[in-house]
């Protein structure tokens, strides 16, 4: 889930002092010098004006991943979305169907309440639960990091096997996730896995997609200052 940002017009020189900062990052980890420089222009336009995808009704991905998606999108797919929020009014009138499941209940509201005349996207409120095994447990997030999300990581669980055209896991409880929805993606459908770098998800990403087409999106990030990389798998 995005942050609730307050627009403003964020100073020149802060927004080239952070890009540099994060490119010089981004190259010690051994990725190329030229990939951030060729998404400039697209990082100060995102960081000048600064607000929330919600608002610019745009994924908070990596920029790469969103130019990406936004070209594969066609209308007759169907989608499923773990944590809703920009990408949600993004793919809104862009393809056929869409459920998002979400943990917060105040953003359940916000997000639905923007897609009420589309009786075809819909957002499924599924709070954490009291207890769990520890594939449920979220490590990541601002006040979730130790709760337990075994009902929300099975929310497809009722789906048929091969029935999405997409399933895009941005939540919480990320392997699980994971693990309980790769199957419900059809032969040549996708599968979007945002923060995929993190050390916490390589073994699920590697025990469940090793056998999927891979592409990662590394650097500039949708309307954020930091960098961030985004995969796209897509089932062969």
């Amino acid at each position: 889930m995005e942050s609730k940002r307050r627009q403003y017009i964020k100073p020149a020189y802060k927004i080239v002092g952070r890009f540099l900062s994060e490119w010089i990052q981004f190259v010690k980890n051994g990725n190329g010098i030229t990939e951030p420089i060729r998404d400039f222009k697209a990082y100060y336009r995102y960081n000048r004006l600064m607000k929330g995808t919600l608002e610019a009704k745009l994924p908070w991905i990596s920029h790469r991943a969103y130019l990406k998606l936004n070209q594969l999108v066609k209308p007759d797919w169907n989608v499923f979305e773990f944590g809703c929020g920009g990408s949600t009014l993004f793919l809104n009138g862009k393809v056929k169907t869409m459920t998002s499941i979400e943990h917060d209940p105040d953003w359940t509201q916000v997000v639905s309440k923007k897609l009420a005349d589309n009786p075809n996207f819909t957002v499924r409120y599924i709070s954490e639960d009291e207890e769990g095994g520890e594939e449920f447990k979220s490590v990541h997030g601002l006040n979730e990091v130790g709760s337990y999300f075994e009902t929300y990581a099975k929310a497809a669980s009722d789906l048929p096997d091969e029935s999405l055209d997409l399933l895009i896991i941005d939540g919480r409880a990320r392997p699980a996730c994971l693990k309980y929805s790769h199957t419900k993606v059809k032969s040549g459908g996708y599968l979007l896995f945002d923060n995929s770098n993190r050390d916490s998800y390589h073994e699920a990403i590697e025990e469940y997609l090793k056998d999927w087409e891979r592409e990662d999106f590394k650097g500039v990030t949708v309307y954020d200052a930091f960098f961030n990389q985004t995969s796209l798998f897509r089932k062969t």
